[in-house]
């Protein structure tokens, strides 16, 4: 496999000599009298300030600010975001966490929820479970499971007001309800009690082949893209080939990004094998980066521009089923529209997340702090530059998950609506017991917050570049 670009800036690359020449005349003058803000304090400002000024991809739009006069580093980097568009870079005072994060590594009770309004304008929700990861807190706990609805969180009924409060604590207990025509809510018993523990969570929450109408169609459900699972993404795709997949149904509901490099891997195993070599993503940065990078790499023919790459495992397709929500974010988003000027992708389900642009992970080389920043750096467009940078990517046709609050199918039963539209789609046949409902629910609209719940890394896209 061709050792493609890894940008592992952890400030090694971006603070030396390059940062303290660039910075120097871009430092506001200092104010006269000495600043009362402790020097510890200074010194981390100081960190994030420059490493702003030199990578954000919106540096030009930043702010003058005296960092030495800042008492809050939180908020002096809140101040420096291009809030108009960006809504995803964010600072952390614990790198060693946020690296575990990246290599799948986190806190965790093992389950995905979404949340609804349970009628329009209401400040009453309802969550629903998405799935439960295998041998997890949620798992063991037992009674936890795709489809489920909850309404109480030790007790309490969930609102616009206390869901993200009582969501984001590492132990609780779970009210399950049963959702009545009318809307009202009976409970379910026993409650059931989960707490968080340090979990490695595998992306790949599912693959099988399923032979249907005529066909062979692999079936993956992909949660994250983490570069250590690599190989097991690849072993996935030998099984499809081995097995002789002739279609393929991508689940990318809930994965909110990741890794380039992942998604690269993933998109160069299901694109036509004569498009190897071919343009997948062009990267564009702020100028101090592209002058930093045009220096260091003058004879790099494919700075800026990440290609399909050979692999034993390429499934050779013509077509993909892919399927989305509005938590299909940034990596996720890269491969649908990564693969759409190559091959004809179906793109099913709800508008996606809407992240067309890549972070990197700037941190202290000397490791004299903990203090890490994800910053934007780089948009990526496909080859014919297709997008619509203003909004999420439009699947046709549309679909909606959670149709029918009492009625759900686990992920890979063909009879689920996602994945029998998907199979529909690819072979022309129905599932046997499929409904294939109209796109209504009989809950309001998803509350679509679920960044304020969990780790703030939602929707990441991280973009490396190695020689």
């Amino acid at each position: 496999m061709k050792n493609f670009k890894v940008f592992n800036i952890a400030f090694t690359l971006l603070m030396l000599t390059v940062i303290a020449a660039c910075n120097d005349d871009d430092k506001p003058e200092p104010k006269k009298e000495e600043s009362l803000v402790p020097k510890e304090v200074q010194e981390i400002n100081q960190f994030v300030w420059e490493g702003m000024d030199f990578a954000y991809f919106w540096n030009t739009s930043m702010p003058e600010v005296d960092y030495e006069w800042e008492e809050d580093t939180y908020e002096l980097f809140d101040k420096l975001l291009f809030t108009s568009v960006d809504r995803w870079s964010f600072l952390t005072d614990d790198v060693d966490a946020l690296n575990n994060y990246f290599s799948g590594i986190s806190k965790s009770m093992g389950h995905s929820i979404r949340l609804f309004r349970l009628t329009e304008g209401s400040d009453d929700l309802v969550g629903f479970i998405e799935y439960v990861e295998p041998g997890s807190p949620a798992d063991l706990a037992g009674g936890i499971y795709r489809g489920r609805m909850f309404h109480k969180i030790d007790g309490t009924k969930l609102s616009i007001s206390n869901y993200s409060n009582l969501l984001n604590q590492d132990d609780y207990t779970m009210t399950f309800g049963l959702l009545n025509q009318d809307l009202t809510i009976t409970d379910e018993t026993p409650s059931v009690n989960i707490a968080a523990v340090e979990w490695q969570s595998n992306p790949i929450l599912m693959s099988k082949v399923i032979d249907h109408g005529g066909s062979k169609v692999g079936y993956l459900v992909y949660t994250s893209f983490v570069d250590d699972y690599n190989d097991e993404l690849e072993a996935v795709f030998a099984d499809f080939k081995n097995q002789g997949v002739d279609n393929l149904v991508l689940d990318l509901r809930y994965n909110s990004g990741g890794s380039v490099n992942s998604a690269i891997l993933l998109s160069s195993m299901i694109a036509p094998a004569d498009k190897v070599g071919d343009v997948l993503l062009r990267t564009n940065y702020n100028d101090n980066l592209k002058d930093y990078f045009d220096l260091k790499y003058p004879n790099e023919t494919d700075l800026y521009i990440d290609r399909i790459i050979e692999n034993s495992n390429n499934l050779n397709l013509d077509k993909v089923a892919i399927l989305s929500t509005f938590k299909t974010a940034s990596a996720s988003e890269m491969v649908i529209y990564g693969l759409d000027p190559h091959m004809e992708v179906i793109h099913i389900g709800e508008q996606t997340h809407g992240k067309y642009y890549g972070s990197i992970t700037l941190s202290d080389p000397d490791e004299k702090h903990k203090w890490a920043m994800q910053p934007i750096v780089m948009r990526a467009e496909n080859k014919t530059n297709s997008i619509s940078y203003n909004e999420g990517l439009i699947p046709n046709p549309e679909r909606i998950d959670f149709i029918d609050a009492n009625e759900m199918f686990e992920l890979g039963n063909v009879n689920e609506d996602f994945l029998a539209v998907a199979l529909t789609s690819l072979t022309g046949v129905a599932p046997a017991k499929a409904q294939l409902k109209a796109a209504k629910r009989i809950i309001s609209d998803p509350v679509n917050v679920e960044a304020n719940i969990g780790h703030p890394l939602k929707y990441d896209m991280q973009y490396n570049f190695k020689k």
